[in-house]
C-alpha cells in the first residue's frame, strides 16, 4: 500500500523516548524528514544518529524543547522549519500525568503537567498551523489516553489531561477541516515504556506482590491479555499521516487491547 508519505516532514514531540520514538521511527522508515523536539537532547541525537545509519538520505534536525516552557516553542519550531524548510505532519506525544490519588498531587505538579499537555499542545499546534496551511498533505495527530474516558481514581491527573487533548482534538479537526488538515487523537492503554515499569513496580510495592503478579494483576482487565508495546500506537499514527487516511478527522481511537469497556 503507498502510503504517499516519502518526502514528507514531520514534527514529532516528545520524540526522545517511548511512544514518541516509536512513532519518529515508524515515519522515519516510510521516508519522512524528521524535527525531533524533545527535553532530553542527547537522546534525541542518539535517535538520530540511529535514524541516519539506516536512513542516509533523511533530514533529521535535532530541536531541544521543554513544552512547560511556553516561550521556548515558536523558537523551537523556527529553528526546525528553517532547517527542514516545512511541516506536513505533526505528533504531539510529549507530557503525561502525575500518578497519584487528589490528596497526594501537588498543585505544582497540576500546574507543571497541564503546562505541557493540553497547554503545550495547543501552542504547539497554534505555531505550526501557518505552514500545515501551505502543506499539500497536512495531518495532525496528538497522544491522548484511554483515561481522557475512563478516569481512574489511583491516576485522578490522567483524566482532565487527557479528556482535555480529546476535547482540542475535536474543536480543532472542526476549524481546520477548511485547511484540509485532519486532527485525530491516538489514546493509548498502558504502554511497555519506561512508565510501564514504573507502574508495575509502584503496584508491587503497593501491594505487596511480586513484579510478575504486578504485571498480571494489570493485564487481567485487558480482553487481549497483554500489555500495548509503542509499536502498536506507531502502526496507527503512520496510517493516520498517510494520504489513505484523507478523510479521518475529529476521531479518537483507543489502542488498549479492548481494555476501555466504553464504546
Amino acid at each position: 500500500m503507498d502510503l504517499a508519505l516519502k518526502g514528507r516532514t514531520a514534527f514529532v514531540t516528545g520524540a526522545s523516548r517511548g511512544i514518541g520514538r516509536s512513532i519518529a521511527t515508524a515515519l522515519a522508515a516510510e521516508g519522512v524528514n524528521l524535527a525531533l523536539f524533545g527535553r532530553d537532547v542527547a537522546l534525541c541525537n542518539e535517535l538520530e544518529k540511529e535514524l541516519r545509519a539506516k536512513y542516509a538520505k533523511l533530514r533529521i534536525a535535532v530541536i531541544e524543547l521543554d513544552l512547560a516552557n511556553a516561550g521556548a516553542i515558536k523558537p523551537a519550531i523556527d529553528k526546525a522549519v528553517a532547517q527542514l524548510g516545512s511541516v506536513d505532519i505533526l505528533v504531539n506525544c510529549a507530557g503525561g500525568a502525575y500518578r497519584g490519588r487528589l490528596n497526594e498531587i501537588p498543585d505544582d505538579a497540576w500546574e507543571r503537567h497541564f503546562a505541557v499537555k493540553p497547554l503545550g499542545l495547543i501552542r504547539m499546534t497554534r505555531e505550526t498551523l501557518p505552514y500545515l496551511k501551505q502543506s499539500p498533505q497536512p495531518r495532525v495527530i496528538n497522544i491522548s489516553g484511554t483515561r481522557g474516558r475512563e478516569p481512574g481514581g489511583v491516576s485522578v491527573m490522567s483524566g482532565p489531561i487527557n479528556l482535555g487533548t480529546l476535547s482540542i482534538t475535536k474543536a480543532l479537526a472542526n476549524e481546520f477541516g477548511q485547511y484540509g488538515i485532519t486532527v485525530n487523537a491516538i489514546c493509548p492503554g498502558s504502554t511497555d515504556t519506561g512508565r510501564w515499569t514504573e507502574l508495575v513496580n509502584i503496584t508491587a510495592r503497593e501491594r505487596g506482590i511480586s513484579v510478575d503478579d504486578a504485571k498480571k494483576h494489570l493485564t487481567d482487565d485487558v480482553p487481549m491479555g497483554r500489555v500495548v508495546v509503542p509499536e502498536n500506537i506507531s502502526d496507527l499514527a503512520v496510517f493516520l499521516a498517510s494520504a489513505r487516511a484523507g478523510m479521518i478527522s475529529g476521531v479518537a481511537i483507543n489502542v488498549d487491547g479492548g481494555r476501555t469497556r466504553g464504546i
